[in-house]
């Protein structure tokens, strides 16, 4: 039984009911010694204490996506682990790395598939979403903007199936005409269940090369995508809103524009994304959306990426009037961030590349 199904929370739901019922039924019933009294009435008020809580923990994790399984819950979904083991020999590595993947039909619209990293050593989840022009026959031999779309921690890619209809808000965008069809990628930014903010850490895990080379020629290789960089952005939440300001930063080669709602503090970590805005200057665009009542993430963010960055490096800036750090708020934020990436990055056309395998 799926931690998000109705099914568990219906059964935790009457579980809890009926904790509830038989403490007021057994109560005055006890018999015997009075220790065996009180033991087992403090038994029946920690069970209904437990249920209640239980029935709460799944109901809010169902509102807001934190986990979308067991194995998310655990910290083993989308988690691949080091493809070698120190002192163990593994199988030989090819000599031209195969990049083909099988993906599958998995929810909402969306594709999914695990991904070797060749050049990172490791493997995730990857899911992916084709807007509607990518099947169409006018379509066949276009190529599509392709936008990364990171998430926090805890979460998972499949978090963003559960806290919010990832797929719908951008079909909207393109219906509306605020926005061009593009391909949205949502890699695991922990395949090796460590946080590096999405920095390559000696003994730990090479998450950027992981989501800057993997993952990218991954999906360049098995769908029709456009060229990097003006073909492609990065975006995310949360920790995946700092990997996005980092890593448009960083990598102005891959990604031409990067998109951060409520970032984690970007003064913090491995090449921070205040210390690459203050020191590197790359040709880059970079939006900080936030929310005025985040106190996670508090406009100031915004302020000093701005205020560190000089030209040719644009920083834009979103503020919410409302909205704490949560699936809500985010929900609110992506529209506007779509349409802004969208207009940073080149529409689907035919161009001419390397013959490839995708379809």
């Amino acid at each position: 039984m799926g931690l998000t199904s109705g099914w568990f929370a219906a059964l935790l739901i009457a579980a809890a009911v009926a904790a509830v019922a038989g403490a007021v039924l057994l109560w005055p019933r006890m018999r015997g010694p009075r220790v065996l009294q009180v033991a087992l009435r403090i038994g029946m008020i920690v069970m209904c204490q437990v249920t209640a809580i239980l029935v709460v923990m799944v109901t809010v994790n169902n509102e807001y996506g934190f986990y979308a399984s067991w194995d998310d819950l655990l910290g083993h979904a989308n988690s691949g682990g080091a493809t070698r083991q120190a002192g163990k020999a593994g199988p030989p590595a090819p000599e031209v790395p195969d990049y083909g993947v099988k993906f599958a039909s998995y929810s909402q619209g969306f594709e999914r598939a695990t991904v070797h990293g060749w050049e990172s050593g490791t493997k995730g989840d990857v899911i992916v979403w084709l807007p509607p022009q990518y099947a169409k026959p006018e379509f066949a031999h276009t190529r599509f903007p392709v936008i990364e779309v990171l998430h926090g921690i805890p979460g998972t890619p499949h978090s963003f199936l559960r806290g919010m209809r990832l797929g719908q808000i951008m079909q909207d965008q393109i219906s509306a005409g605020r926005a061009e069809p593009a391909i949205l990628v949502l890699p695991t930014i922990t395949p090796d269940r460590v946080n590096t903010g999405c920095a390559d850490v000696a003994g730990k895990s090479k998450v950027e090369t992981w989501l800057t080379h993997d993952v990218v020629k991954t999906i360049s290789h098995n769908f029709r995508t456009l060229p990097a960089p003006r073909g492609w952005a990065v975006m995310g939440i949360s920790t995946g809103g700092y990997c996005a300001a980092r890593l448009a930063l960083e990598h102005p080669e891959t990604f031409a524009a990067g998109a951060a709602l409520a970032p984690d503090d970007p003064s913090k970590g491995v090449r921070s994304p205040l210390w690459l805005a203050r020191t590197t200057h790359p040709d880059t665009r970079l939006l900080v959306e936030s929310s005025l009542q985040d106190r996670e993430s508090p406009p100031k963010f915004a302020d000093w990426i701005t205020g560190a960055a000089q030209a040719p490096t644009e920083v834009s800036t979103l503020e919410l009037s409302s909205g704490g750090h949560n699936w809500n708020t985010w929900g609110r934020m992506f529209p506007d961030a779509f349409t802004w990436v969208s207009a940073r990055l080149e529409a689907p056309r035919a161009v001419p590349l390397a013959p490839s395998a995708a379809p």
